[in-house]
């Protein structure tokens, strides 16, 4: 990235407390939560993506922030870009054979992750607790549902099991003593041309439309939410995202005094989109503030 660019990152970072509700828009359509139709509580069967819940598609404007001079702020709008993402590519992350290369992930990406989010946040310590990649023709494809990936009650779960072990260091952060984040580093392997992410910026969604739904794994059970539509809520992506620009997701903040404690995301088709199927990875990082 060029010291201009740098600069100008930095720059709008600061002014992110302006609209950015004036940036362009493209007409597309997100599916939202409807409840299961028995009015069961609802739930998602991990290993099998089996849930009983069912989806309310809705007509949406979703603004582009390309080429904008306001970026959005972490704890104001819930997301953010990192313009200076390490630029890794499919042909890293598989072998030949397609196989994913998950020690190579952890051993040279995660590293890379952790810098990024750390100076983007500004947190002490950053533990990344797990990744994906998704890819077109896989069973691991781009999530079209509005959804968050954590509740609140399930990021304190996050915390105690990958915390550490040493009840000094994880205790005041469950307690609400200290600071904790969880922010997901999404980006491609390749340039987005379909399917691309949209988040919601934070101040437009209510509590009342987020709905907990059990994420039920082998040995234990989750919640991650469900979001119902609402007119006001206000919707973004950036368009035609390349592999050295990252976004930065909160799914989760324990400080009570802020606007953004966690945010809505889901894949959308772009009107006439063409090429190749969405390739990404997101890692799903817990930040901890001193």
């Amino acid at each position: 990235m060029s010291t201009t660019t740098t600069q100008l990152f930095a720059t709008t970072q600061l002014k992110s407390m302006r609209d950015i509700s004036s940036a362009p828009t493209v007409h597309s359509t997100l599916n939202f939560y409807a409840p299961p139709p028995d009015n069961s509580p609802p739930y998602t069967i991990v290993a099998t993506r089996e849930h009983n819940f069912g989806q309310d598609t809705h007509a949406v404007e979703i603004h582009d922030l390309r080429g904008c001079e306001t970026w959005p702020d972490l704890d104001i709008h819930g997301f953010t870009f990192d313009l200076d993402a390490p630029a890794f590519t499919h042909a890293d992350f598989f072998d030949e054979e397609g196989i994913e290369k998950t020690s190579f992930i952890q051993k040279e990406y995660y590293p890379r992750v952790q810098e990024a989010v750390k100076r983007l946040t500004g947190g002490g310590k950053v533990v990344i607790f797990d990744h994906t990649v998704r890819l077109p023709n896989s069973n691991r494809i781009p999530v079209d549902r509005v959804h968050i990936d954590q509740s609140l009650r399930a990021a304190l779960e996050r915390v105690k099991l990958h915390g550490g072990e040493d009840p000094e260091f994880v205790d005041p952060y469950v307690s609400g003593k200290k600071r904790f984040e969880i922010v997901n580093y999404w980006r491609p392997l390749s340039k987005v041309t379909r399917d691309p992410l949209a988040v919601a910026d934070a101040r437009t969604i209510k509590s009342e439309n987020l709905v907990g739904v059990q994420h039920r794994y082998p040995d234990r059970t989750g919640e991650t939410v469900g979001v119902k539509y609402d007119p006001r809520q206000q919707w973004y992506f950036l368009s035609g995202m390349d592999v050295t620009e990252a976004m930065l997701i909160k799914c989760a903040d324990n400080k009570e005094d802020i606007p953004a404690k966690q945010i809505p995301h889901s894949a959308f088709p772009l009107p006439g989109q063409t090429g190749d199927g969405r390739e990404s990875i997101e890692a799903r990082t817990l930040v901890f503030f001193d």
